[in-house]
């Protein structure tokens, strides 16, 4: 128990002490009823202060918590003057997310000769960034660091001609010829 402050030994040795007939003893099963009254009483999701029906769109009528209703019905992000009319960019394949599948996706695309659009609106690499080591990825047998991986997969599906834009997307398109 070293390690641990005085009152935390205190309450450890009594949970210690107690172990023995506390692991005998048996609760009867609640009911539905008596398990919804608890969740009422204490549970923030199940209290009605801490939600409200939305007022307005595809929503309205749905209870949500208080900050979730506020964001769902709050102003656009989009300036009103931001000109969502046409294309900013095109692309035979759109592929959203730069992780190792995303940049894999742009690799083959590209390669086979298709304009491909990668949108990223992070650190391209994803969560493999955070690897120390990345022990199971093919042609690797020693392992590579995530960033080095995303750094090799990024400039190897841009040598094909990926293309890769930094930013949220927010008016996809398809487009018939």
């Amino acid at each position: 128990m070293s390690g641990y402050p005085p009152e935390m030994q205190e309450s450890i040795r009594k949970v210690e002490a107690s172990r023995a007939r506390r692991m005998k003893e048996t609760f009867p099963a609640m009911s539905m009823e008596e398990r919804e009254a608890i969740l009422k009483t204490f549970h923030p999701d199940y209290k009605e202060e801490n939600a409200r029906a939305i007022r307005v769109g595809v929503s309205k009528g749905q209870r949500m918590p208080l900050e979730l209703a506020d964001v769902v019905e709050g102003r656009p992000r989009i300036l009103s003057d931001f000109d969502l009319s046409g294309p900013v960019a095109e692309a035979d394949v759109l592929i959203i997310g730069g992780g190792p599948a995303g940049l894999t996706a742009g690799l083959y695309t590209d390669r086979d000769r298709l304009r491909s659009l990668l949108i990223e609106k992070g650190l391209i690499g994803g969560t493999v960034n955070q690897a120390e080591r990345v022990d199971n990825y093919p042609g690797f047998p020693d392992g590579i660091s995530g960033p080095e991986l995303t750094r090799r997969m990024h400039e190897q599906a841009t040598k094909f001609g990926l293309e890769t834009v930094y930013e949220v997307a927010h008016n996809l398109a398809k487009f018939e010829e």
